[in-house]
């Protein structure tokens, strides 16, 4: 069932891009190439209060020895003292629960587990931590003594850890489709400068996927070096310096030239792409998934947008919908081409285009069934990194965004830089969804889609 070649129309930009800097300008002055200085602090970084998770009664009795101290259950929070070691076998932990483990299936009573059927099956009930320590510091001392007995490197932008720190993950088994099912729409990767590592190409080829990247014309030859030529496709133009967002526009033009509904786009740097189920995830083998959510997806006519959620934000013990309405779509994101709302923006252009559609009453999508395991941000070379975060750093990213949606959006000092800060919980209330609800299309029936997601079988196979 792969999909064959589709043409290559010569596409055009249908308008000039916006970029949307005279915007910025018009509040303030608008500084290309330098780094905003950090903000003067008003008060001491401690106290600094950190949440320690440990998963067994033996992995807190480890923590109990490497921090020589006793441990209880019934004291969960305390001020870490720097101190002489006691005896060894006085390191230990107290339990004084009767039932230390929990399990939530909370997760089953919203409204998006609601909407998940008639589809692959999605279990994903959560464990609770077997305990969890607040433990607060009140100077650096205390903070890197701590450090070096627990064995994990920790920062003041750390809020909570696991201890003890988690090994590499080996994969020894990956879901497969069994009726070898791959999406049916076009699947574009936007990529610059990284010919070299290009990760979610090599991700897709592993996975037998099809897609085209997306590359500027001075790239050409080295990313043909490493990929077939017939997956390349060109873009028209180059180093113009708005981001992204003119080469996703781009995309979305050539996908409608071919006559198709929606289209995927991806970045460059997704390493995997991993199923949920049953408090595990494993990476997939193929496209199955990416069809079960395309499938799902469009039994909605007011759902422009959606997109995966990333890995580190999903945790094997977490309890997880299937997927989430109205927030962010980052990454890995399907569109609907009839969208009334374009990328736009010379940073966040990804953040900009969930607003305006969330702004403009539609809804959007995030999946947890299906995960993209995502690079860190800015570690790649290329890309936006290369072009403008390296010189002027990441105040102008997050000051465009609070320009253009300042209702819900911030500029804050967070994580040793400057970010945004987005509040999405008006759009997920539950008065918002009972005044924009997600609409099923017309001529959706569940019985008339049988056919296909009988089609929807996974196995777990070894890898």
């Amino acid at each position: 069932m792969a999909r064959s070649k589709i043409p290559q129309p010569q596409v055009q930009e249908s308008k000039d891009y916006e970029n949307l800097i005279a915007e910025v300008d018009s509040v303030e002055e608008y500084q290309y190439g330098h780094q905003a200085p950090k903000p003067k602090k008003s008060e001491s970084d401690y106290p600094h209060t950190l949440k320690v998770h440990t998963w067994t009664r033996g992995d807190t009795d480890k923590l109990a020895v490497a921090l020589g101290r006793r441990l209880s259950s019934d004291k969960t929070k305390f001020v870490y003292r720097k101190r002489k070691p006691i005896d060894k076998d006085k390191c230990v932990y107290v339990e004084k629960r009767t039932n230390p483990f929990k399990k939530s299936t909370s997760h089953r009573d919203r409204i998006e587990s609601q909407f998940w059927k008639d589809t692959v099956e999605h279990a994903q009930d959560g464990w609770s931590s077997y305990i969890t320590f607040h433990i607060t510091f009140e100077n650096e001392s205390q903070y890197l003594d701590f450090c070096k007995k627990i064995k994990i490197r920790v920062g003041l932008s750390t809020r909570d850890v696991t201890f003890p720190a988690r090994k590499p993950r080996v994969w020894k088994y990956e879901w497969r489709c069994r009726n070898e099912v791959q999406p049916q729409y076009p699947m574009y990767i936007v990529s610059k400068g990284r010919g070299d590592s290009r990760l979610t190409s090599r991700c897709f080829e592993r996975i037998g996927v099809p897609y085209y990247i997306v590359i500027e014309p001075q790239d050409y030859d080295e990313y043909a070096c490493v990929i077939d030529e017939d997956k390349i496709l060109v873009l028209p133009f180059s180093n113009h310096g708005d981001g992204p967002g003119r080469a996703r526009n781009w995309c979305w033009d050539h996908s409608k030239a071919n006559g198709f509904k929606r289209h995927w786009v991806f970045d460059d740097n997704i390493r995997d792409f991993y199923r949920t189920y049953r408090q595990r995830q494993y990476p997939v083998a193929d496209g199955g998934m990416f069809r079960v959510i395309e499938e799902f997806v469009d039994r909605f006519e007011n759902v422009p947008v959606a997109g995966l959620q990333y890995d580190f934000f999903a945790k094997n013990n977490d309890r997880l919908p299937p997927f989430i309405f109205n927030t962010r779509i980052y990454s890995a994101l399907l569109i609907e081409n009839s969208c009334p709302h374009r990328w736009r923006g010379r940073y966040n252009e990804d953040t900009i285009l969930s607003l305006d559609v969330l702004k403009d009453g539609m809804c959007t999508m995030q999946f947890y069934c299906l995960l993209q395991g995502k690079g860190a941000t800015q570690q790649l070379g290329g890309g936006n990194s290369a072009e403008f975060y390296s010189n002027e750093g990441t105040y102008n990213k997050s000051r465009m965004l609070e320009v253009i949606h300042p209702d819900v959006s911030k500029v804050a000092w967070r994580f040793g830089r400057w970010h945004h800060d987005v509040d999405y919980k008006r759009f997920q209330k539950a008065q918002y969804l009972e005044q924009h609800p997600p609409k099923y299309i017309d001529e959706y029936d569940p019985e008339n889609n049988r056919s296909e997601t009988d089609l929807f079988v996974f196995d777990r196979v070894k890898v």
